[in-house]
């Protein structure tokens, strides 16, 4: 029987989704991503899972791409299929109707760093570290992180992080808007799923329409997005959520 790489658990309208490869650290193996990609698969066609949480389990969060399958495998095709799944997995997380929540601890090296960025949103433990690595190995930034990290620190930045290997810090990390929160230690899956029940709590469906209208906003005219959000907010302004929402709101004015 194979192993589970990737194991998943359900709460309410959370999926707690945890790299389960901790002898490497998590190392992206091509089984592994495969068996993350189905998950996602899965996870995306259940209408009551809103929210996932993408952790990892034992020292580190994960440690980025399987370096002894690296020194093992050359045929293209092969490597051409472990890139294929790594993009698809990255697409899925920036496309998918759900809140995804990085929940960062040990080292996010790599392609581990590039996993997280994809996330919505990153927590990370204090001690946390986030290592551009890929110079080490003689290879360029994967997984979108020429797309996610330029965005948020600017082109000259990127170039000059991945160009020297830079590993930030957690606080680092959150001073440049990387990291959303930086927790105390061992209180990391704490914090992420009380931060994960708020927005339960709250328009989940709206703020999933806002990730999927800001994901697509680089590629689209200002107009394009208008008429989007306009399309969406009549669909909203319909609907049970709203209705509720906004009465709740008016009663609590009047009190």
């Amino acid at each position: 029987m194979e192993k589970n790489r990737v194991v998943v658990n359900q709460e309410n309208n959370i999926a707690y989704i945890r790299l389960n490869e901790p002898k490497s650290l998590n190392a992206l193996s091509n089984t592994l991503k495969e068996q993350l990609l189905l998950k996602l698969e899965e996870i995306e066609k259940n209408k009551e899972i809103k929210l996932i949480i993408l952790a990892g389990e034992g020292k580190s969060f994960c440690a980025g791409g399987d370096l002894r399958a690296m020194q093992d495998t050359y045929d293209p095709m092969e490597i051409k299929r472990g890139m294929d799944l790594s993009k698809n997995i990255v697409l899925k997380l920036r496309s998918m109707p759900k809140i995804i929540l990085a929940a960062v601890h040990g080292y996010a090296a790599g392609a581990g760093m590039s996993l997280a960025l994809a996330a919505d949103l990153v927590f990370a433990e204090e001690d946390a570290k986030f290592v551009l690595s890929f110079k080490n190995v003689g290879l360029i930034p994967d997984l979108g992180l020429h797309y996610h990290l330029s965005r948020q620190v600017g082109k000259w930045k990127a170039k000059e992080w991945m160009w020297t290997g830079k590993t930030l810090t957690a606080k680092e990390a959150m001073q440049y808007g990387l990291v959303m929160e930086q927790v105390q230690k061992d209180q990391l899956s704490d914090r992420v799923t009380e931060f994960a029940q708020t927005l339960a709590e709250g328009p989940v469906d709206a703020y999933i329409m806002s990730k999927l209208m800001i994901n697509q906003s680089a590629a689209m005219r200002i107009e394009d997005m208008m008429e989007q959000e306009n399309n969406i907010q009549s669909i909203l302004r319909g609907s049970t959520g709203h209705q509720e929402a906004l009465e709740n709101f008016l009663n609590r004015k009047k009190k």
